[in-house]
């Protein structure tokens, strides 16, 4: 399939995806109100951070290790990771006071059932099925959607757990479905040792797993903080979850574009090549972002009001626009270097992004509430994807940082003594 087909395949599945998400959120908000929208944001932390953890063997790190093994061989251990990690994960999250203990199985159950979904797409990706790994995201929306529909407005169950039963329904079914597009996996005869394979999936799946789990925590930190905070709550949680859902519909383009660019990354040999795709989809997502992000300031709160049924979002929107234009960036060049097995770049600029986010968290949400949740998510926003394109340029020995002649200067040198070591 030729890059552009696949770039249009992949934004058309986004879009698919942004429709379904916007009527999950809307049927919430109104049936739920807002504090009905925080306690499902708190428990969909947690689905994140199970996930998260999960992705450490069963994760990305399958889609660059195809190389040296067989991807059906990374199916049994990543199975049984997925079950340690969604006990282990949501015990830890408990304990510490992160996430709401009252959901304590509720987030094990939905965060194993995502975790497989995720698995199997990541298995597709790395066959470069992207086709199948869209689907698959398309329809455990959709599932969701119409479960919801029918079981608010048709038996008329309204509450919290109507939505994590329909949740957990539409998991389920995905993730049986996730099954037969294995099938079509490359065979071989090659089969290394299991424990071969668990030491390179971790090896490579903690460091890229890292990031992503860093990064997760530096975009939903927020939530947990203002779910606990004095003053805030679990309404003060909805109406961040859906200002950031908001944040998160403008990087539809990125975010579809950005598998394309793990998948032809990974499978491209030719540095000068890939590095002339990725700044033309670079571009490309941030001309897309530009106008999205514009217009989704530019709605009236009341407007925003009439939609989700209370106010208050769009000074919150508002005050994330440095962050839709960062994460659009920092969305490809994370993947980008993911391709190239650099995964710990990504750890230390997502790393950097919480750290940052944590700061300004603790100093701000104490004495501007939602807005200051904002504000240090956008100052975290900029400060990682600003690492994320020094990296980029250090990992692929680009000219953008001849710029900096001192920088080219110190890169140099390093290079020098690795090819030493």
């Amino acid at each position: 399939m030729n890059l552009r087909r696949t770039i249009v395949q992949s934004i058309q599945s986004r879009a698919w995806l942004l429709l379904l998400s916007t009527a999950i959120i809307l049927i919430n908000t109104r049936t739920l109100g807002p504090e009905g929208q925080g306690q499902i944001a708190w428990v969909q932390l947690g689905l994140l951070l199970v996930t998260g953890a999960s992705g450490f063997i069963a994760g990305g790190a399958v889609v660059y290790l195809k190389k040296v093994i067989p991807l059906r061989a990374t199916l049994l251990p990543g199975h049984l990771w997925l079950i340690i990690s969604s006990i282990g994960t949501t015990a830890l999250g408990i304990q510490m006071g992160f996430l709401p203990q009252h959901h304590m199985f509720d987030i094990a159950l939905l965060g194993w059932l995502q975790g497989i979904i995720i698995f199997h797409g990541q298995l597709l990706l790395g066959a470069q099925n992207i086709r199948a790994h869209n689907r698959l995201q398309v329809m455990q929306n959709a599932f969701v959607a119409a479960g919801l529909a029918l079981v608010y407005f048709v038996w008329g169950w309204k509450h919290v757990d109507a939505f994590l039963a329909v949740l957990g329904l539409s998991l389920a079914l995905t993730a049986l479905l996730s099954f037969p597009p294995l099938r079509h996996l490359p065979q071989t005869d090659h089969r290394p040792p299991l424990k071969d394979v668990i030491r390179l999936l971790w090896k490579h799946g903690s460091a890229a797993q890292a990031g992503g789990l860093l990064q997760m925590l530096t975009n939903r930190t927020n939530f947990s903080l203002l779910a606990r905070s004095a003053g805030n709550g679990a309404s003060a949680t909805g109406i961040y979850s859906v200002a950031f859902y908001a944040l998160e519909a403008m990087w539809i383009v990125a975010r579809g574009l950005a598998p394309v660019v793990h998948a032809r990354t990974a499978n491209n040999s030719d540095r000068k090549q890939r590095i002339r795709e990725t700044r033309g989809i670079l571009g490309l997502a941030v001309l897309a972002t530009i106008p999205l992000a514009c217009s989704a300031a530019l709605i009236p709160d009341t407007w925003y009001a009439h939609l989700v049924g209370f106010g208050g979002i769009q000074p919150v929107v508002l005050r994330l626009l440095p962050a839709a234009l960062a994460g659009a960036m920092a969305s490809i060049l994370a993947h980008h270097l993911s391709g190239i097995g650099h995964h710990k770049w990504n750890a230390y600029s997502s790393g950097l992004g919480l750290l940052v986010l944590s700061i300004g968290a603790w100093q701000w949400i104490p004495t501007h509430g939602i807005h200051g949740a904002a504000y240090a998510a956008s100052v975290a926003a900029v400060m990682q994807t600003t690492c994320l394109v020094f990296a980029w340029s250090y990992c692929e020995q680009s000219p953008w940082l001849s710029l900096w002649p001192r920088w080219s200067e110190i890169r140099s040198s390093v290079l020098r003594s690795e090819e030493i070591q």
